[in-house]
C-alpha cells in the first residue's frame, strides 16, 4: 500500500514539478548521466569493516551531486531519487551478480518507528527495493528491524557513533537468513559503525555472508 502512495505522488509531483537535475540543474531527470559519471570513484572493496566480507559503495559522498541527492532523497521528500541511485548500485553489483544469484537476499538497513512517520519512508528499504527488482534477487524488509531508537549518526564522531548503534538492532526471523548470503544497503556509511552493528547481528543469527552495499561513504 506505502509503495503505491508513493507511485501515485511521484507521478503527481512529477507533473506539477518537472524533473530537474539536483547535482546541476538540466531538466528530465532527477539526476544526469554527466553528475552521475562524475560521482563515481573507483576505490577497492573495503573488508576491514568488522563483520563485513566487502563494501561497495558509488562514490565519496564529498562529491557535492551525490550529496545533493542522497540530501534530498533523505531529508526532502524526494524519494524518486531511489531510482536512479538503485540503477547506480545494481550497476555496481553486476560483475559480481553471478556470486550473489544463489541464496542471497537484499536487507535494508531499518530506521527506528519513530522517525519513519514523520519521513513517511525509509530511504534504504526504497534502495533495496530498487536493487531487488533489478537484480531480480529477493528483497526482505522485516527480518532485521531497530530493537531501540538512536541518534541521528551525523551528529556523533567516531567511539560515539559505535556506541550509539550498539544493540539498537535485532532479528526478528533468523531462520530467513540462516545460511544466506546478505546483500545489506545504506544510503550513506562514514565510520561504518552501523553497517558493522547490523552485520554483527545478521551474523550471529547465521548468515553466511553480509556484503555492504551504500551509495557514498563519508
Amino acid at each position: 500500500m506505502r509503495s503505491l502512495i508513493h507511485k501515485t505522488m511521484e507521478r503527481l509531483a512529477s507533473l506539477l514539478f518537472p524533473d530537474r537535475c539536483v547535482g546541476c540543474q538540466k531538466a528530465g531527470t532527477l539526476f544526469c548521466h554527466s553528475c552521475k559519471a562524475k560521482s563515481r570513484k573507483e576505490r577497492k572493496e573495503n573488508t576491514s569493516l568488522p563483520f563485513l566480507d566487502k563494501v561497495y559503495h558509488w562514490g565519496p559522498y564529498s562529491n557535492k551531486a551525490l550529496q545533493s541527492a542522497l540530501k534530498h532523497l533523505k531529508y526532502h521528500g524526494a524519494f524518486g531519487l531511489s531510482h536512479p541511485l538503485s540503477d547506480m548500485m545494481v550497476e555496481l553489483l553486476k560483475p559480481h551478480l553471478s556470486s550473489y544469484s544463489q541464496n542471497s537476499i537484499v536487507i535494508p538497513i531499518p530506521t527506528s518507528k519513530d522517525r519513519l512517520p514523520a519521513r513517511g519512508y525509509n530511504q534504504a528499504a526504497l534502495l533495496a527495493q530498487g536493487i531487488s527488482e533489478k537484480s531480480a534477487l529477493p528483497f526482505v524488509s522485516d527480518t532485521l528491524i531497530k530493537t531501540r531508537p538512536t541518534k541521528t549518526q551525523v551528529e556523533l564522531k567516531g567511539k560515539e557513533r559505535v556506541l550509539n548503534v550498539a544493540g539498537s538492532f535485532g532479528i526478528k526471523n533468523g531462520a530467513d537468513i540462516s545460511g544466506k548470503t546478505i546483500l545489506l544497503v545504506d544510503d550513506i556509511s562514514t565510520t561504518g559503525a552501523t553497517l558493522s552493528e547490523a552485520a554483527r547481528v545478521l551474523k550471529e543469527a547465521g548468515a553466511k555472508e553480509v556484503v555492504g552495499l551504500v551509495v557514498a561513504r563519508g
